[in-house]
């Protein structure tokens, strides 16, 4: 029963003497849903016994006895170890326990066992068999039928079974069967272990704030290094746990809250390799934006991850060279309740990969959203802060311009793409005209001497015409991409029962961001301009990819939302430790390499072909790739029942590798690259 197998694999740990320690799902805390798991499978195979009675032992056999009875409409009736006060004629049998090596009694009321039963006995483990020895004496002694055992685990290197089999019982099925717990390692009949995917189980980390983990360690830091998996940084994260014994990472371990199962702290710590870059050698991520210079290209996106000044003097402190602060507007901005919604797989919750907002614009006054400014420029002078601002005529851009500079702002960026402003001529609506967008910048322009830079809007078919209009204009650079309009469906992020379209962003949207870069990217040599990259950004590999389509800084935000601040650490780490690698000295030199890459479609290679390469000893056999393949590609794959493996029909596979991504445990590669027979 894979479930099961899955949660001792997992939760289960051996103590000293051939002792199975369950306490976290089974016999202290109970999993429901597991238990549920089990007495449907119990169901399944005793079937055909056709008992009429679920019998068990107390404590640990009642939870998955009881759920058995429900599911198939039985009494229950569990052997008491302690006659009570109560109870005067009963059976009663002596039983040894094997985990606290003493004698104890089993007692049932001769009212609840009777000759006329057919008993079906439920218990959490099978060892020695004494408990089911015992328990066949009961049923002699009212002259009961047993029809079968049930164990939902059975450790068959101690022959209970033999044991069972030898007094009589015919009928005994186990769910989970321990082979052995030889130097306390668990070993599964007929499993095959696999290594822990650690960025699966990274991905499951809570991300603590306090972390318990790293508090019950105490020599080293575990959250964090679980954090670095997270936001793809593994090799490194040693650095974190590099003094921790095995002890101290299973401490760890046992503290864990996450609400299923801990997070397999050890045996992810033990599954990663040491670094092979040197940290000493890592380069600096300096880099010039639109002539200012930047310690890192990491910004806070305009948005409510930059609303007052303590917000954004935590970042600076964190680790961020820059903010384009929450966007400065004179007319009055109320917002809604709730403001926010967000798409998750299949209900789950916290780690969304869709983010819709409608929040707009600075609800502060405009002469406290230029004082915090100022502030955060004289008390943090090295890094960069840029207002951003959205007018609804020229005189308005051009007076919060005004203010920005007399600020000491070093930008000024144009918002000219806010999906769901409500006032007429603002937001969105104006980022689709190039000529509105191209009047705004040019008055902006020529008001103040500090960078300008328009903030393009997607909700459009082709972004480069009204971002080689504000070129035309003088802009000094662009940033792209705002949210892009959409509409979710779920009734609690409704506004007194109505809806609206607005913004979306999170990773779901990157590469529809990246799209857009390219573009302006590829505007042509009159209209070179700098970038900065917005849309989808988590990792340090996320703003690699604008980086080297032309980017020389990015801007965050939804990901800020979801794991805060701290990321930052991963993005500079990242970033840093893959230029050491690569040899590369300046970020600079990473900016736009890639866009050479990018060809239109008619100039692609369609004479050669990569056949998909299956790994059998990943396989597991689930057959997902011949369903894809099946319904939804070329019928190239034949999938045997009987083996459950799949095999490659070469003649009619295409290489479009939809199996390689559908599935679930990379056992589908790719082969080297061919010509097509056909050519």
């Amino acid at each position: 029963m894979r479930p099961l197998i899955d949660r001792i694999i997992q939760d289960g740990h051996c103590l000293d003497g051939g002792i199975l320690k369950v306490d976290r799902f089974i016999n202290h805390q109970m999993d429901p849903y597991l238990m549920k798991q089990v007495a449907v499978e119990f169901m399944n195979r005793f079937a055909e016994a056709k008992p009429t009675k679920i019998l068990t032992v107390e404590a640990s056999g009642i939870a998955p006895a009881v759920m058995l009875g429900y599911m198939m409409e039985l009494p229950v009736v569990f052997a008491k170890k302690k006659q009570p006060s109560t109870m005067s004629d009963f059976y009663v049998s002596k039983v040894r326990s094997f985990t606290k090596q003493r004698d104890y009694t089993l007692i049932i009321s001769r009212e609840y066992l009777s000759a006329e039963d057919r008993v079906l006995f439920v218990d959490d483990f099978l060892a020695y068999g004494n408990t089911g020895v015992g328990v066949i004496d009961l049923c002699q002694q009212a002259g009961a039928a047993l029809v079968g055992m049930g164990f939902i685990i059975e450790k068959e290197f101690q022959g209970g079974r033999k044991v069972l089999t030898e007094a009589g019982v015919k009928h005994i099925e186990s769910l989970a069967i321990i082979e052995s717990l030889d130097n306390n390692q668990i070993k599964l009949k007929g499993v095959k272990l696999r290594k822990v995917n650690i960025y699966e189980e990274a991905n499951r980390c809570l991300l603590c704030q306090d972390a318990p983990c790293t508090k019950a360690c105490k020599t080293g830091d575990p959250a964090r290094a679980i954090r670095a998996i997270r936001f793809d940084n593994h090799k490194p994260a040693l650095r974190w746990v590099k003094d921790c014994t095995d002890g101290d990472l299973e401490r760890a371990e046992k503290a864990c809250i996450h609400y299923n199962w801990p997070i397999r702290i050890k045996e992810v710590v033990n599954s990663i390799h040491k670094d092979d870059v040197d940290d000493s050698q890592y380069p600096s991520l300096g880099i010039t934006f639109c002539g200012i210079k930047c310690e890192n290209p990491f910004f806070l996106a305009s948005s409510a991850v930059c609303t007052n000044y303590e917000m954004v003097a935590r970042a600076f402190d964190a680790g961020w060279a820059g903010v384009f602060y929450k966007t400065i507007c004179l007319q009055e901005i109320k917002e809604v309740s709730p403001r926010f919604d967000a798409m998750h797989n299949n209900a789950t919750h916290g780690d969304f990969y869709g983010f819709r907002n409608m929040e707009q614009l600075s609800e502060n006054p405009v002469e406290m959203d230029f004082d915090i400014l100022r502030r955060l420029k004289q008390d943090y002078p090295a890094k960069v802060v840029i207002a951003s601002i959205m007018g609804q005529t020229e005189d308005e851009w051009i007076r919060l311009a005004k203010m920005a500079e007399e600020a000491g702002c070093d930008a000024v960026e144009l918002n000219f793409s806010c999906p769901q402003m409500k006032h007429e001529g603002m937001g969105s609506d104006v980022g689709q005209s190039p000529e509105l967008v191209k009047t705004y910048t040019a008055c902006v322009k020529q008001s103040v001497k500090i960078p300008v830079i328009p903030k393009m809007t997607p909700n459009i078919t082709h972004i480069a015409e009204p971002a080689a209009a504000c070129v035309e204009a003088g802009a000094d650079a662009i940033s792209a991409i705002n949210t892009i309009k959409s509409v979710t469906m779920t009734f609690d992020s409704e506004v007194s029962g109505h809806r609206t379209i607005s913004g979306y962003s999170g990773r779901a949207v990157r590469p529809i961001a990246l799209r857009h870069i390219l573009e302006l990217a590829q505007m042509g040599e009159g209209f070179k301009v700098e970038l900065s990259g917005i849309g989808g950004i988590e990792t340090w590999r996320d703003a690699l990819e604008f980086i080297q389509l032309g980017c020389n800084n990015v801007q965050v935000c939804t990901a800020v939302m979801q794991y805060g601040y701290r990321i930052i650490d991963d993005l500079i780490l990242g970033l840093q430790r893959y230029m050491a690698k690569r040899g590369v000295n300046e970020l600079s030199q990473l900016v736009g390499e890639r866009l050479e890459k990018f060809l239109h479609p008619d100039s692609l290679d369609r004479d050669t072909i990569i056949y998909p390469k299956f790994d059998k000893d990943l396989c597991v056999g689930c057959g997902r790739c011949e369903v894809s393949c099946n319904d939804g590609g070329h019928q190239a794959i034949v999938f045997n029942l009987e083996t459950r493996r799949p095999r490659l029909v070469g003649t009619k596979c295409v290489g479009c590798h939809l199996c390689r991504l559908v599935c679930p445990t990379g056992a589908i590669g790719v082969t080297k690259r061919i010509e097509k027979k056909n050519k």
